[in-house]
């Protein structure tokens, strides 16, 4: 599959765009196999390239596919709606379809073109015009019964052919492999990314524990689906005043949430409904702490040969072992969210410097989706590497995340808020998504109190 996006010279990637739509599609109930059979006919459609133009009207119309999108969102081209060109991921093309994906962009203060925007129109789409093939793609467990459905009921293109039937399915069947570990399946954490990420998350985000959440934003919908919906709903009331504490600028974690959050892709973006982190994808299943432990590789109550990125587990509960004898993990003790601590299986009962406590537990294992390579090597060659050598390999992941989060551009929901900071003097508005010390937020502080005297 060509897997570069059509009509773009961004280096964004269809597989890049594929796994967002796929997330998406996963937290809204989609079956991996409607998900899949949905994004196969989108790919064969646009690319999955959000401001995709019908290629046949570029010429027609005069626009390449930006131009088409800039004309379209600064109001000089006013015929959108009836110029009768497909357009977005879906290659939305009737007059009414095209007049309501326009007014949804505008309601919603988006650019014609923006992914996340069309994605919610879709899905807005198929439950108020095309409830059958939603609950087609939400009950399927069948690749090709779902591309089907969506190329013959939703899209209907002008070739029906069982031979393009055949053809769209096989695009939906790779992106099923993709994204649930099946046979094409290439997603792995090795163990010292998943231990940087693990510590980021500790380090550097307000947290608060919640049962359910595996990273969720702690705003008012996502507290409130917390606290009422589901078996945990009243457990959660009891920790509420603590996910009111963060709330707009933290995320919520349950113990083994943490675990899936992080191999789910969870990213801390406050704008994305499970803070960038998909759901049941990568190949990794939801399920519960001893099902977690259950699932791993050898497993053992002897902490000796215990490697770093290895889950530690004790009845109702499961951590994160990121070496030094230190445990990532997010419970209501101590401080409530996620935290690091001490492993008293190998550290004795003294808490270790930068742990907020000491806990024992009762066995150890490796995660099926770790790469455990390098962290098996250091502990069987312990006179070759040293334990500041492993450190330093959980301090280069780190400090990839850090420059990969320092590369990103604002959130659209932060533009606004950013360019009155700048106006005002208080950041230069630079690396907008880097993580912030404390002596850089005082600064700010300061500088937004001295800006309103």
């Amino acid at each position: 599959m060509p897997w570069t996006v059509r009509g773009t010279s961004s280096a964004v990637t269809a597989m890049s765009n594929g796994k967002i739509i796929w997330d998406k599609l996963i937290a809204a109930g989609f079956t991996p196999a409607g998900a899949a059979g949905l994004l196969g006919n989108l790919y064969a459609e646009s690319g999955l390239n959000p401001q995709n133009l019908q290629n046949t009207y570029e010429a027609k119309l005069g626009f390449t596919d930006a131009t088409y999108t800039a004309a379209v969102d600064n109001g000089t081209y006013t015929n959108f709606a009836k110029d009768c060109a497909g357009y977005g991921i879906a290659q939305w093309t009737y007059s009414t379809r095209k007049a309501a994906l326009l007014a949804y962009a505008k309601g919603q203060g988006r650019s014609i073109g923006d992914l996340d925007m069309q994605v919610g129109y879709l899905l807005q789409e198929l439950a108020s015009l095309f409830p059958a093939v939603l609950a087609t793609l939400k009950s399927t467990a069948n690749v090709r019964e779902a591309s089907d459905c969506v190329l013959l009921q939703f899209e209907r293109p002008a070739n029906q052919s069982a031979e393009n039937c055949a053809h769209r399915a096989a695009i939906a069947q790779e992106f099923y492999d993709k994204f649930t570990g099946g046979a094409s399946m290439n997603f792995i954490m090795t163990a010292a990314a998943f231990c940087a990420q693990a510590l980021n998350i500790a380090r550097n985000y307000k947290t608060s524990y919640m049962l359910g959440p595996w990273g969720w934003p702690a705003n008012d919908k996502m507290i409130t689906r917390a606290t009422t919906n589901g078996s945990n709903a009243q457990t959660n009331k009891s920790w509420l005043s603590y996910a009111n504490a963060i709330k707009g600028k933290g995320f919520l974690f349950d113990c083994v949430g943490l675990i899936k959050g992080i191999l789910w892709g969870w990213s801390g973006d406050l704008s994305r409904t499970y803070g960038g982190a998909g759901y049941a994808c990568n190949g990794v299943p939801d399920c519960d702490a001893k099902k977690m432990i259950d699932s791993c590789r050898e497993v053992s109550t002897d902490f000796s040969r215990i490697v770093p990125g290895e889950a530690v587990w004790m009845d109702g509960h499961i951590g994160i072992y990121v070496g030094g004898g230190v445990v990532v993990e997010s419970t209501p003790k101590w401080q409530n969210g996620v935290q690091c601590s001490t492993l008293a299986n190998t550290a004795g009962s003294q808490k270790l410097p930068g742990t907020v406590g000491s806990r024992t537990w009762t066995k150890h294992g490796k995660l099926p989706w770790v790469d455990y390579t390098t962290a098996k090597e250091v502990n069987e060659e312990e006179n070759d590497m040293t334990e500041e050598q492993i450190r330093k390999i959980v301090r280069d992941e780190f400090a990839k995340i850090e420059a990969e989060r320092a590369a990103l551009p604002v959130a659209p929901w932060a533009e606004e808020a950013l360019a009155t900071a700048v106006a005002r003097g208080i950041t230069d508005g630079k690396r907008p998504q880097a993580i912030g010390t404390r002596q850089e937020m005082a600064i700010m502080v300061l500088r937004g109190q001295q800006s309103e005297e």
